[in-house]
């Protein structure tokens, strides 16, 4: 039986755009910041999350997710606290890869990513059931904490797409279908999760 989580509210938001987002690069674990325009995005959907009474923010530890991180907290004034659970998906060799440039040098492989995602294996490449198992993990390990009951996730397209499969129950190979947009929010409550649409 699926465990349930304990906070009341797990918001999950996907950080502001790169220059990589923009190229369709995989960026991965790099240390790539926001572009200006994801900054100044960001303050506006900063301004928005007020009225949210989230109580804490935790931010996977790649620079572009502690960026919106901290861009975000300059409205709300609370801790941030960084989490490695919600860190991006290791991309191993296709880091720093266009999508062009995968599909010329690994078309089986971008083939198989298109059509059945749970079953690529790549050396150095973290599996989509490997990243679900930690960021689940990363889920359970705050409810256990129960320190704040609204909470903020600041991490990343990947990570949000494996936990919407897993709470509301579908399988990793509809993975390619959940549509993250940059500094898009998912609510994550006791039954599911769904996409929170600012106003």
């Amino acid at each position: 039986m699926m465990k349930k989580i304990m906070v009341e509210k797990i918001y999950l938001m996907r950080h502001g755009l790169t220059e990589s987002n923009k190229k369709k690069i995989y960026a991965g674990g790099s240390m790539e910041g926001l572009c200006d325009k994801g900054m100044e995005e960001l303050f506006d959907v900063a301004e928005k999350l007020e009225g949210f009474q989230i109580e804490k923010i935790i931010s996977s530890p790649v620079r572009r997710a502690v960026q919106s991180a901290v861009i975000i907290n300059s409205f709300l004034n609370l801790n941030i606290e960084i989490d490695d659970n919600f860190r991006e998906i290791e991309m191993g060799p296709w880091e720093g890869f266009s999508e062009d440039e995968v599909i010329k040098e690994y078309p089986e492989e971008w083939k198989i990513w298109n059509t059945k995602p749970s079953e690529l294996r790549i050396n150095g490449r973290e599996t989509l059931a490997e990243l679900q198992f930690r960021a689940v993990d990363g889920i359970k390990r705050l409810s256990d904490k129960a320190e704040s009951f609204v909470l903020l996730v600041v991490t990343h397209t990947a990570v949000i797409r494996v936990l919407y499969l897993y709470y509301n129950e579908m399988p990793l190979d509809e993975y390619r279908k959940i549509d993250v947009p940059n500094n898009s929010i998912f609510l994550l409550d006791n039954k599911h999760i769904s996409q929170v649409h600012l106003k």
